[in-house]
This record gives structure tokens, sequence and C-alpha cells, in this order.
């Protein structure tokens, strides 16, 4: 009988079942040789693709003012580590003249214990700036030819040199996260992250696909309106346990590392699961529903119509947005929210969309901190420990898979 360990929250759920189980992590290559994340990092900055190496472009101007763009409280990028590989890049002088500018687009601001978690021994060592995307001084770049009004960040756009750091993941519209998205969303204005996200409605706005999708091209075009100098992107299968790095021009980087986290991400199976099991990847993944619910976007086609998908995430943050709360209220339907989503889009009501679009197909269980009553009033069977879950839905289980981080790993049928 297999024992199976699951992310949930900081630590794990264990739990043993009898039945045919496919432990999807189990298929990562266990003899694939990496470099210490440093020295990847560092051989990531020695041989940028389309740029000059960073020290040369800062070279170029005299004590320039840098911007680094980091990932907010919401991502487990490993900032502190790209920062040391950045300044020493840069040369021990420049410190005094960096800023990190948080992408936390249209987030919750992060807390002081947030902020001491992303930038670890540089808290109080580096001013940091948190972004507001209705902030009163954004800047107006221009518009997209999607009719997307640009306006960013001030920090970033009155920087000399200009940095983006974060990690390329799957995202459940955008195709990948990094790269352009630490400009829009990560720093740009309310209204432009919402022309952008209305966007989503489009058939190829999904996981792992760039090939035509809107959301993605758009961002692009925003960030060749304020283009930064230099992006260093990582992809990690864990937490501080980097894979690969490319560093460089935001397009070129951004792509070569698109195609490396492609291979490392995307699953296919030759079965459907009548049940399958997904963690979010525990915390900060499964902070809240909102940020959870991403895993239930990239698995549920492995499920087969009319069987279930129980996501495993704490949620100790509840739901994560009013937004997304109300609109599971008012749309009890897939029909309800697509009308709805295609009418008056905002933040928040998308992801009502997505989750009402799932569960036309399979239904939805979750093992969470989630108030059961809410669960169940938006037709979604909630458990508060796994153990209850497993023998709620023990009954003719069939076929069972498993997927240990449902935010990193996208599981599709193979005929798909």
């Amino acid at each position: 009988m297999p024992h199976i360990q699951l992310p949930y929250g900081h630590g794990t759920l264990e739990f043993e079942l009898e039945a045919d189980v496919l432990d999807i992590e189990a298929q990562d290559d266990p003899n694939k040789r990496k470099l210490p994340p440093l020295e990847c990092l560092r051989a990531a900055l020695r041989n940028p693709l389309g740029t000059l190496p960073l020290h040369e472009l800062a070279a170029r101007k005299a004590a320039p003012s840098i911007v680094i763009v980091v990932d907010d409280h919401t991502r487990a990028a490993p900032t502190e580590l790209m920062l040391s590989a950045l300044i020493e890049e840069l040369g021990e002088d420049a410190g005094d003249r960096i800023t990190v500018l948080v992408a936390c687009g249209t987030h919750q601001p992060p807390s002081d214990a947030d902020m001491h978690r992303i930038l670890g021994n540089y808290f109080g060592l580096l001013p940091f700036s948190i972004h507001d995307g209705d902030a009163p001084d954004l800047t107006a770049v221009g518009t997209t030819s999607r009719g997307t009004p640009v306006k960013l960040n001030s920090v970033y756009m009155n920087a000399d040199i200009k940095i983006l750091t974060g990690d390329i993941t799957l995202h459940y519209y955008a195709g990948f996260g990094g790269g352009r998205k630490s400009i829009l969303p990560g720093i740009a204005a309310r209204e432009t992250i919402q022309a952008n996200h209305a966007l989503l409605v489009h058939e190829q706005a999904r996981t792992a696909n760039l090939e035509g999708n809107p959301v993605h091209l758009d961002m692009m075009e925003a960030a060749h309106l304020a283009p930064p100098d230099f992006i260093l992107n990582v992809i990690c299968s864990a937490p501080d346990h980097v894979d690969q790095a490319y560093a460089g021009s935001f397009d070129r980087a951004f792509l070569q590392g698109v195609a490396y986290a492609r291979a490392l991400f995307c699953r296919t199976s030759d079965a459907l699961y009548d049940l399958l099991i997904v963690s979010a990847g525990g915390s900060p993944k499964d902070r809240n529903l909102y940020q959870a619910a991403k895993a239930i976007e990239n698995c549920y086609r492995a499920v087969t119509p009319g069987g279930t998908l129980l996501l495993v995430a704490e949620c100790p943050e509840g739901v994560g947005d009013q937004l997304f709360a109300r609109w599971m209220d008012t749309y009890p339907t897939y029909a309800a929210a697509e009308k709805a989503i295609q009418t008056l889009f905002v933040l928040g009501g998308h992801k009502a969309f997505y989750i009402r679009k799932v569960m036309e197909k399979i239904d939805l269980a979750v093992v969470s901190e989630l108030d059961i009553e809410l669960l169940e009033r938006w037709h979604i069977t909630g458990f508060q420990s796994l153990e209850s879950a497993l023998s709620g839905l023990k009954k003719d289980i069939g076929k069972v898979g498993i997927v240990k981080k449902g935010l990193d790993n996208l599981l599709a049928p193979a005929t798909a």
C-alpha cells in the first residue's frame, strides 16, 4: 500500500491508499545533475542571452540608479539568492544605488514578516518599495495594439538600470509566469491589469501556451513600451532548488526559460483518473484559495468526466479575495459566470469563471481550513482532514492519481 506525503501549508499530510495510484512526482529524473543554486545563477549571468553582461551595461553610465523588481509574497522565487548574484555581478559599490521594487500587481501588500522572508539577509540593508497599482504617480507609457492603456510604477521608470527577477512557472491564462509578467501585472496600474486580464476568455489563453495567446502577447507589447535592461529568471522544481537560470534580454532569456520549464513541468497521462488528489504545493502557494485554485486549472483535464478532483490546500488566509467570493455566490453556474466575465470583467471574478468552468465537467472537493458551509454553498465538497475526505470519497474510488505540486505541474491526457 503506497505511503504518500502531500505538501500542506508549512508541513505535510501523510496517508496510505489502497488503490491504483500514480504518483506524478515520481516521474522526475533523479539522475539530472544540477549546479549548486548560486553557481547556476552565476553561470547565467556570465552568459547572458541577447545583451551584454550586466556589469558592462551598468558601467556605461556614471553611478547609475538601479531598480531590481522582485516577486511578492505569493510566490516562492529565491529572491535573496538572486539579489546576491546580481550584487556580486554589479559590484559591491552598487549596493548604495539599488532599490528593490516588489511586484504586487493587485495583490495585498506584503507585511514586514513577508518582506523579511522575501529579502532574507537584505531586509534592512537594501531599501525597498512596494508597488501600488492605485498610486496617483504611475507613469503612462503608451497603449498596446489590443487597447490596453499601460501605466507603470514610477520607481521603475525613473531608474537608470532596470532589472527584472522572478521564476518561470506555469500560469493558467498567461501560459507561463516570469519575464514580462514582472511588468504586467507586476508593476502596472490596476486599469492596465484589468484590460490585459480581460483577454483571458480567449481559447488560446491557457496554461503552458504562448502561441496566439492574447494575454501573453499583450504583456509582451506592454513590456516593450518600457523594456528592462536585463532579467534574471529561474526555474525551480522545489523551494531553493534552482534547476536552471537564464539571464539577458527580457524576451530571449524568458523564451529560453519557457522551453526548459515546459519540459520540466508539463506532463501527460495515458489514462484519466476517477479521483485526482492535487496538493497546491504547500506554503506560500496554498496560503488562500484564490492562489491555490490555480492547481485545479492545471490538473482537471486529467480527471474522468464526472470524476473528482480533491484539492489539498491549507488556506490559512481563507478565500483570499472578496470579489472572487462574491462572484462564486452571485454566479452559481458556468454559463452565468461566462456571461458576466464577458460583459463586465473584474479581477477576482475571473477566478470564479475558471472554477465554474471546471465544475461543468468534474466534481470539486477541498481539504483545507476553509469554512465547509461556504464551500458547500458553492457546490464544492469541503473537508477539514485528508482522512475524512478519503473516507467520504472512498466508495468505488476507481483509478487514483496524485499531484504533489499542482501549481507547478500541468497534467493533461496524452490524447488531448
